[in-house]
């Protein structure tokens, strides 16, 4: 039989245990301020590209509420000014402003002559978050229908 002798091996040439988790934690630390930024960002930036889609959206139906109303020979340009206004209010959206093509009743000769709404407010207006991403921005939309016989 073989005997091998072994030599004892100090303590004092051992790391401790502890030392090992210090640096795993170390590098934890830096990679999650080094992660957190950029993922904060996309975060921020998502909610505000969603705002903004949910607001051409509550524009979009607007627009076609009111569309509606003023391609219709008996309704006013009032009336479908109170459909808008009243569906934006309902989508907490105000600042907007309302344009039609062509600009008065009267100026519908023709039918089915396009009639057509367009809506847009300041970004702004309606954001959320970070006013920066989108300063300067508009969201806008617009409809167009036949509009009646006289």
């Amino acid at each position: 039989m073989l005997l091998i002798k072994s030599k004892s091996i100090s303590r004092r040439h051992c790391k401790p245990r502890s030392a090992g988790k210090q640096k795993t934690r170390g590098i934890a630390a830096v990679e999650f301020a080094v992660v957190l930024p950029p993922v904060l960002l996309m975060i921020l930036v998502s909610v505000e590209v969603s705002r903004a889609l949910a607001v051409q959206h509550s524009l979009q139906e607007a627009s076609l509420n009111g569309c509606r109303i003023y391609s219709l020979s008996d309704k006013t340009q009032q009336q479908a000014n109170d459909m808008i206004n009243l569906s934006l209010a309902e989508a907490g959206i105000s600042g907007h402003s309302i344009q039609y093509v062509p600009a008065t009743k009267a100026e519908i000769t023709a039918e089915m002559q396009p009639v057509t709404v367009n809506i847009s407010v300041p970004y702004n207006q309606v954001g959320v978050g970070i006013q920066w991403l989108l300063a300067g921005s508009t969201v806008a939309a617009s409809t167009t229908l036949p509009a009646e016989s006289r």
